[in-house]
């Protein structure tokens, strides 16, 4: 049973008017494999833990222009930093390979094909590929790159402060606030196994060694260690030309009622993803429950929602 509710964050969090549905599918930026993931399917079995996923962009108040800046988001005391640079390229010198000066900008896109990553041809003709694993539509990826071909290329315009690059074959964890495509690391490794033992023995069930966090979609940083409960503060820094943005989780009292073959089961919603616009000044949670149905799943014969209370901010509705 999966509930969402859609908020505007204007001068205080307030109930939105248009409700967003909810996402049947994973919706990519653009071709899917060739870009990175917008919105995740929120259809789908529970999550072990919340997401908080950020949508958006980098820019100073006013959108001021400006070579570099650090975007903060900050959720339940827990803080991610990014560190945003104009375009940059390796440049040669008598010292071999360095960084060129960032190019001023009054914007950039918060999205994975800014951050760390990439894809490096080696051969077409034999099939010889190498990409990186956690982001295969970013830039700044090396691969087998002689120092000839490196001289030129673009470096990633979202890094993490504390792992900035400093040579061409460094390969630091791809800094972005956004979801991450469901056939990149980390989340493949969780996948499990599908093979011929799978086919024979649990087909169409999930693998024996598929792993929950599979569904955990939120970037390195962003999946907090137990469930939001609501109330959490949160803070976003630089992601909007007004100011900072800075707002409590709504605390909503749900239940769901599920009638299953003449009986009444009532199983507990969490809060399971928590995803922030920004510049659309748009907050929207998704909570699930699950319940053990298996071959009796025709016979779900009512799923009754209540909203017991909602708090926003200060006020209760």
């Amino acid at each position: 049973v999966a509930v969402k509710a859609t908020f505007d964050l204007g001068a205080r969090v307030e109930v939105a008017q248009q409700q967003q549905a909810l996402r049947l599918a994973d919706e990519y930026w653009g071709e899917p494999g060739q870009s990175s993931l917008k919105y995740a399917s929120e259809v789908h079995l529970s999550k072990p833990t919340t997401d908080v996923i950020v949508v958006g962009e980098a820019c100073m108040p006013g959108r001021r222009p400006v070579q570099q800046l650090d975007v903060a988001v900050s959720v339940a005391g827990r803080n991610k930093i990014i560190r945003v640079f104009g375009e940059r390229v390796w440049d040669s010198g008598f010292l071999g390979l360095s960084i060129s000066t960032p190019q001023t900008f009054e914007s950039m896109p918060l999205v994975y094909e800014c951050a760390f990553g990439g894809v490096h041809v080696v051969d077409a003709a034999n099939n010889e590929v190498l990409y990186e694993e956690r982001n295969s539509v970013g830039k700044g990826f090396a691969g087998k790159r002689a120092h000839k071909e490196i001289e030129g290329m673009a470096l990633p315009n979202l890094e993490d402060p504390a792992q900035l690059i400093a040579k061409p074959k460094d390969r630091p964890v791809p800094a972005c606030f956004g979801f991450v495509a469901p056939s990149w690391l980390p989340r493949i490794s969780f996948a499990g196994t599908y093979d011929d033992h799978w086919q024979k023995t649990r087909a169409p069930y999930l693998p024996a060694d598929f792993d929950m966090r599979f569904f955990n979609a939120a970037s390195s940083g962003l999946q907090m260690d137990q469930f939001l409960r609501g109330g959490e503060a949160v803070e976003i820094v630089n992601m909007s030309p007004d100011s900072a943005l800075r707002f409590a989780l709504p605390q909503c009292e749900l239940t769901a009622d599920v009638r299953v073959a003449g009986q009444v089961v009532r199983p507990k919603l969490a809060l399971e993803t928590v995803l922030i616009e920004p510049n659309d000044k748009r907050l929207s949670m998704v909570w699930r429950a699950e319940l053990q149905c298996d071959k009796q799943v025709l016979k779900v014969e009512q799923v009754t929602l209540a909203l017991a209370r909602m708090h926003l901010d200060k006020q209760a509705v």
